[in-house]
């Protein structure tokens, strides 16, 4: 939690900030205009559903200090979306905004979560979740270059079940990875980074595939 030294103290200097920042976030090449949202589509197996939070913060850090007769949403840092499961492979598709205005607050994108349950077609009765999730920057860093403007991303996750008999557990437990370019899993939850302006007028596509058969932990 940030102290509350990162409170902004001159209002009318952090409005002109903000609007400087969020102007040039929002423009493209040339004077064309990008969107402010992007489109998730999220392909799921059978018996599959997704919880997607989208987390938002303060564009420079501080603290969002919201009015006193601030009646919106009751939890403006965070959106969630939700679709249930189906009997059988299907996609879902939301819209996301990458950037938020709330009281006198400019909230920016900072990272989306997948929290993935399944059903084991194998084990009767098994239900378990697993999440991963995107980290999503504003600014650029040192030396950075700004990344090239693409359609579409596609994020590729394998979930398979933990056999329950390799660490004495009491039932199969469900874990996803994020696959890289090459197909490898990935060694953690993490399915890397985009940026705002990446994410702009972007198709953010989540492709989950399950392997069914048990596999001991660690192979």
């Amino acid at each position: 939690m940030p102290s509350q030294q990162n409170h902004f103290t001159n209002r009318a200097f952090r409005s002109v900030r903000t609007l400087l920042v969020a102007s040039s976030m929002l423009l493209g090449s040339g004077c064309a205009m990008l969107s402010n949202t992007f489109t998730l589509k999220t392909e799921m197996p059978a018996q599959f559903n997704v919880y997607t939070t989208a987390y938002y913060s303060e564009l420079f850090g501080g603290i969002c200090i919201l009015p006193d007769d601030y009646a919106g949403d009751p939890q403006p840092d965070r959106k969630e979306f939700y679709a249930d499961a189906h009997a059988t492979p299907f996609t879902s598709e939301f819209e996301i905004a990458v950037s938020r205005k709330v009281g006198d607050c400019f909230l920016v994108l900072s990272g989306i979560d997948f929290n993935i349950a399944g059903h084991s077609a194998t084990v009767e009765k098994t239900i378990d979740t697993s999440s991963v999730g995107l980290k999503v920057e504003t600014f650029l860093g040192e030396n950075e270059k700004p990344a090239t403007r693409i359609d579409e991303q596609i994020l590729a996750v394998r979930c398979h079940w933990q056999d329950p008999s390799s660490d004495r557990s009491l039932k199969s437990s469900l874990q996803c990875r994020g696959l890289d370019a090459n197909g490898n899993e990935r060694k953690g939850p993490e399915l890397g980074m985009l940026k705002n302006r990446q994410l702009q007028g972007l198709t953010l596509r989540l492709k989950v595939s399950v392997d069914d058969e048990p596999r001991n932990p660690g192979s």
